[in-house]
C-alpha cells in the first residue's frame, strides 16, 4: 500500500512539474529595471523546475522500469518516450532564450528579442542614444516601430543613427535624435515632438516624419470603425492553440511560419482610408506637422514607406492618396518604394513573419535623405 501512495505521489510531482513549467506566468517587454529583474527570476525559475523535472522523471523510470521486470516491449516503449520527453524539455529551455522578431510582438520569441535588444534607452524614453545639449543643430526623425527600429538588432542600423554618423562627419555641430515610438499615429507623434522639445530644450532644425499605412489606426477607431486585434492562432483548434501559447519550443515552431494573422488588420486599414470622413480627420493631424513646420520656417521631409512585402497594394491604398496631399501642400517627401523596387521581399524585411525594413532598406533611406539635405542646402 506504501509503495502505491509512494507512486501516486511522484507521478503527481512530476505532472505539477511539467503543468507549472509552461503555465508559469510570462512578461511582457518593458524597459524598466524592475521588469528585467523579474524577467531574469522568472527565467531562472522555469529552468530550475526543467531540471528537477528531468531529474524527477529519470529517478522515476528508473525505479518503476529499469529496475522492474517488465517485457521488453515495455521497457522499449518508456524509454523511447522518456528520450523523446527529455529531448522536448532541452529544446525548451534552449528555446528560451532564442530571439526572434514578428510584426506584432506576439510569439514568446518575439518578447525575448525586445528583451534581448530593445536598448539603449535614453533619459526621455527612447531607443536612442542620449541627446547632447551642446549641439547646434538637431533633426529630428519622428515616427512609429519603422523608425524606432523594431526588428533592428542594432540601433546603428537604422535611418537616424546611420544619418548621425554620415552627417556629423561632415559637420559635428549635427546630431541626429530618434523619436520612435512603436505603434504611433500621426497625432501621437506630433505630441511626442512637443513634449521632447518641452523636456529636451531643444529645437529642430530639419524635420524627418516617417509615414507609414497603419498612421490612420487610431483616428479610424475613434471615428466608429472598429478592429478587434490580430487573429493569432485563428487557423489551429483552441486546444492547438494553449499547447502553442503554453512552449517557448513550439511556439517558436508555430511561428516560424507566417499565419495570416495580420489579414483582418489590413482589411480595417482598407476600410479606413476608403471613409472620406476617417481619412479627412487624418489629414488633419497630418497637417499639424505641416503647420508646425511652415509656422517655425523649419524644413520637413515626410518618407513615405509601404509595405515592405506589397508595394503595388501600398500604392493603391494610401501612397497614391498621401503623395498627392504632399504635393498639394508642396512638401517635399521620399517615396520608399522607388527606392526597394529593386529588391526581393526577402531582401527588404527582416524575416517572414516580421515585414519591417531591414538594415539594407535603412541605408539606403539615409542615402537619399543625405543627397536631399545636400541638394537642398539645409546645413
Amino acid at each position: 500500500m506504501k509503495g502505491k501512495i509512494k507512486i501516486v505521489y511522484r507521478v503527481i510531482l512530476i505532472i505539477t512539474l511539467f503543468l507549472t513549467i509552461f503555465f508559469l506566468p510570462r512578461v511582457a517587454y518593458d524597459y524598466s529595471p524592475a521588469f528585467f529583474l523579474i524577467t531574469m527570476m522568472m527565467t531562472f525559475i522555469r529552468m530550475l523546475l526543467i531540471i528537477a523535472f528531468v531529474i524527477e522523471l529519470t529517478r522515476f523510470i528508473n525505479d518503476y522500469v529499469i529496475k522492474r521486470k517488465l517485457p521488453n516491449w515495455s521497457k522499449n516503449i518508456t524509454s523511447l518516450i522518456y528520450v523523446l520527453v527529455v529531448l522536448f524539455m532541452i529544446f525548451e529551455g534552449i528555446f528560451m532564450f532564442v530571439p526572434r522578431s514578428h510584426h506584432a510582438g506576439i510569439p514568446l520569441c518575439s518578447k525575448i528579442w525586445f528583451f534581448k535588444y530593445w536598448k539603449p534607452i535614453n533619459s526621455y524614453g527612447f531607443r536612442d542614444k542620449e541627446v547632447r545639449k551642446d549641439k547646434k543643430e538637431n533633426v529630428y526623425v519622428i515616427g512609429d516601430s519603422y523608425t524606432a527600429g523594431h526588428g533592428l538588432k542594432h540601433i546603428e542600423s537604422r535611418v537616424s543613427n546611420m544619418l548621425d554618423v554620415d552627417l556629423s562627419s561632415l559637420n559635428p555641430d549635427i546630431q541626429v535624435i530618434n523619436l520612435g515610438v512603436n505603434g504611433a499615429d500621426t497625432k501621437e507623434e506630433y505630441n511626442v515632438t512637443l513634449q521632447f522639445m518641452k523636456d529636451s530644450e531643444t529645437k529642430p532644425d530639419l524635420l524627418i516624419l516617417q509615414y507609414f499605412g497603419n498612421d490612420i489606426d487610431r483616428v479610424a477607431r475613434t471615428n466608429g470603425l472598429q478592429f478587434f486585434g490580430f487573429e493569432a492562432y485563428a487557423d489551429v483548434p483552441s486546444y492547438v492553440k494553449q499547447v502553442a501559447q503554453s512552449s517557448y519550443f513550439l511556439n517558436y515552431m508555430y511561428w516560424v511560419f507566417p499565419h495570416g494573422d495580420a489579414n483582418s488588420y489590413i482589411a480595417f486599414l482598407k476600410e479606413a482610408y476608403n471613409n472620406e470622413a476617417v481619412f479627412a480627420k487624418h489629414l488633419e493631424d497630418l497637417n499639424l506637422f505641416i503647420d508646425f513646420a511652415q509656422k517655425d520656417s523649419i524644413p520637413l521631409l515626410v518618407l513615405v514607406f509601404p509595405f515592405m512585402q506589397d508595394i503595388p497594394f501600398s500604392e493603391e491604398l494610401y501612397i497614391g492618396k498621401i503623395t498627392s496631399y504632399l504635393d498639394q501642400k508642396q512638401v517635399d517627401y521620399i517615396d520608399v518604394s522607388n527606392l526597394i523596387l529593386d529588391l526581393p521581399v526577402a531582401d527588404r524585411v527582416i524575416n517572414n513573419n516580421d515585414t519591417h525594413p531591414n538594415e539594407l532598406v535603412n541605408r539606403r533611406v539615409a542615402n537619399d535623405i543625405e543627397k536631399y539635405i545636400q541638394n537642398r542646402q539645409i546645413f
